[in-house]
Parts: C-alpha cells; structure tokens; sequence
C-alpha cells in the first residue's frame, strides 16, 4: 500500500503537492528552496536571538555557526568559544 510522504498529509494532497512540484521549471524549483532555506535560516536566528537578546549580531551568527558546525569548528575557525551551549 502506497503511503504519503509525510504521516499529517493525504495521499491525495501529496499527490496534487508533486503534481505541482513536477511542473515547475527548473529555475522556479530552486527559487522555491532558496525561499525555504532563507526561511529556515531566519527562524534558527530567531531562536538563538531570543535566547541570546543582548547578543551582538556578529554573536549572534556565531552561535548559529555552533549550532550548523559544531562548537569545535566554529572555535579552531572563528576562535569562539562557547560555554553556556552545547
């Protein structure tokens, strides 16, 4: 028996959702995942912005940077340590 890709979705919507998918060009496909990636990336910030709110910026992105690559990357490239995350 055929199952829809994600359990909170019909078979009938994820059909209509790759028949939509299939007949996007090339370019509108990655227009869409650039749309999603920045979107994903603006709520991570916001998450770290809110546990962080007296960061400045260039912390900010530093300690998304730790979450992406892991805090031993982030220190031997960047020399920032984090110590009250994992």
């Amino acid at each position: 028996m055929r199952k829809a890709q994600s359990s909170d979705t019909s078979l009938h919507a994820d059909d209509v959702q790759f028949e939509i998918l299939r007949r996007m060009t090339p370019l509108e496909r990655a227009a869409l995942m650039t749309a999603l990636t920045l979107a994903v990336q603006d709520l991570a910030m916001a998450g770290v912005r809110t546990r962080h709110p007296s960061a400045s910026d260039d912390e900010l992105r530093l300690r998304l940077a730790v979450q992406r690559l892991g805090a031993e990357t982030v220190r031997k490239v960047w020399g920032f340590e984090v110590k009250d995350e994992p």
